[in-house]
């Protein structure tokens, strides 16, 4: 198989893994526990990401001098992004935070336009302007004007700055790329974010022996750790390292797609129409922008 073909064929199962995760966040959301959750997850996808590099018999870490990047991929990628995420499945529905997640790639262009000052296509620019628009319609449940007053809802606004954090660890990692494996990166980024989290799981010591005992949760967690963490985090920066950042993250665009189809099926949500109206118009948004992207 071209290697071309495989990093696609793996962006798209690992956006249907991805389009799980809030599902599964909404089924745990009545132990109130993000740090535990966070931490249980981490803790599986970096000893499977270790188990990985010892098979590959790939280096650990390539220098010292990466460690600062490797503190801010574990803080973004895995601390913040995964907290956050289960914190605001706690104050809103999965397929709206399906849909919510797949802004990552207007903000992903945003930071190259901004942060590396890189010019972007006419047609990049409109994309995004139509994504923000269709999330503020998901967000607004269908009236954005809410936006100037104020009145979003709590998880919706949590789960943008979920979205945010893996915005940046899309792009904090890529100038390693030059000398660091995708693996170790991974493994690093897990690494660090578990022991971020370690100290946090104090504030959840209450429903630690339930979460244990609870063999669904358990089984939660492990796929989400193996499947959506290990593998999908592999998988992702792979991607990056052969089509760029803005091109990889448009796969999310299939999250909401699945993440609406397993919502029905699975939590018995219905999807509104301003959802159905938001959803369709982050879709366009991201194709456009990656059509455009790919032109030279």
């Amino acid at each position: 198989m071209p290697a071309h073909l495989s990093t696609h064929l793996k962006l798209t199962l690992g956006t249907f893994f991805w389009a799980l995760t809030p599902i599964f966040g909404r089924m745990l959301s009545g132990y109130s526990a993000p740090w535990a959750l966070t931490f249980g997850r981490f803790l599986v996808a970096t000893m499977v990401l270790w188990v990985f590099l010892k098979l590959q018999r790939a280096p650990v870490a390539p220098a010292g001098r990466h460690g600062v990047t490797f503190f801010l991929l574990g803080l973004t990628g895995v601390c913040l992004h995964n907290v956050l995420g289960f914190m605001g499945m706690e104050h809103t529905e999965a397929n709206r935070a399906n849909v919510i997640f797949s802004t990552i790639t207007i903000m992903i262009a945003l930071i190259e336009l901004v942060w590396f000052r890189q010019r972007l296509r006419a047609g990049v620019l409109l994309g995004i302007l139509i994504g923000i628009f269709g999330t503020m319609l998901v967000v607004t449940d269908g009236a954005p004007w809410q936006i100037f007053s104020g009145m979003l809802g709590l998880g919706d606004g949590i789960i943008l700055l979920s979205a945010a954090s893996w915005a940046l660890y899309s792009v904090l990692g890529r100038p390693l790329l030059a000398t660091c494996s995708p693996l170790t990166l991974t493994f690093q980024a897990s690494l660090w974010g578990t022991l971020m989290l370690l100290p946090f799981v104090y504030l959840d010591r209450e429903v630690l022996w339930q979460i244990a005992t609870d063999g669904k949760a358990v089984l939660m967690l492990v796929f989400l750790g193996v499947l959506n963490s290990a593998v999908g985090f592999l998988w992702y920066y792979e991607a990056i390292a052969r089509l760029g950042a803005v091109v990889t993250s448009a796969y999310i665009n299939l999250v909401p797609i699945f993440g609406l189809l397993l919502s029905a099926l699975l939590l018995g949500e219905s999807p509104t129409p301003p959802l159905l109206l938001g959803g369709g118009l982050v879709l366009v948004a991201l194709l456009v922008i990656n059509r455009f992207q790919l032109k030279r």
